[in-house]
């Protein structure tokens, strides 16, 4: 696979900036809050290299779960994608408190929050697949969206070792509650190389291949 240039990365990070802010959107409306975005930081590394990133990002000593809310989407042209969309447990418990109205504590992930969560994860990465799509003109096909609970070791368990991934995260924040969550987009090599001519196309950058790779 060639290697991306800063003008290709920067069209990258603007395609996902366009399609996160109209998800950050939905999600304010869902829990009646306003919501803080950071600037989209695109990488593409392997699995390995990802989770010792999202290891050396927790604090000191923490061991909490992480809730992830995981749909695989693909498009015509043999492009793919899973898109998770990542908080702290306790997090996402308190997200599902204020969409239910209830101010009950919440101190596990029942099956009940967990269709809460499964309708969140939903409309929030449908919206932003929707403004991708819309962008590329293309229909996107998702499944149905999975809740699992995991560390940050077995995050990506299930996802190939051996894939060069691109991911696009972005940093949600609920200013009232200090809660953190970001959403990974995965996909394999073709998938990069297609979704990354679509971006090109779009932005009308001239695309020279530099017969590079990695």
């Amino acid at each position: 696979m060639r290697t991306f240039s800063e003008l290709e990365m920067d069209a990258l990070t603007e395609a996902f900036n366009l399609s996160l802010g109209e998800a950050a959107s939905t999600f304010s409306a869902i829990v009646r809050e306003e919501i803080e975005l950071s600037v989209p930081t695109i990488e593409i590394v392997s699995r390995e290299e990802l989770t010792g990133r999202l290891e050396s990002a927790q604090p000191a000593g923490a061991t909490e779960r992480l809730c992830r809310i995981n749909q695989h989407f693909c498009a015509a042209g043999g492009f793919q994608t899973d898109a998770l969309l990542l908080f702290p447990e306790h997090g996402s418990l308190e997200i599902v408190r204020r969409m239910l109205g209830d101010d009950t504590a919440i101190e596990h992930i029942t099956e009940l929050e967990q269709d809460a969560l499964a309708e969140i994860g939903n409309i929030i990465i449908n919206s932003c697949m929707s403004s991708l799509a819309s962008l590329f003109g293309s229909e996107m096909h998702g499944s149905l969206p999975r809740v699992q609970s995991r560390t940050v070791h077995t995050l990506l368990d299930d996802k190939a070792a051996t894939d060069v991934i691109l991911v696009a995260r972005i940093g949600m924040s609920m200013a009232a509650h200090n809660l953190h969550g970001f959403v990974l987009f995965i996909m394999d090599v073709p998938s990069i190389e297609h979704f990354m001519d679509r971006v090109s196309r779009y932005f009308k950058l001239q695309l020279h291949d530099t017969g590079e790779r990695v």
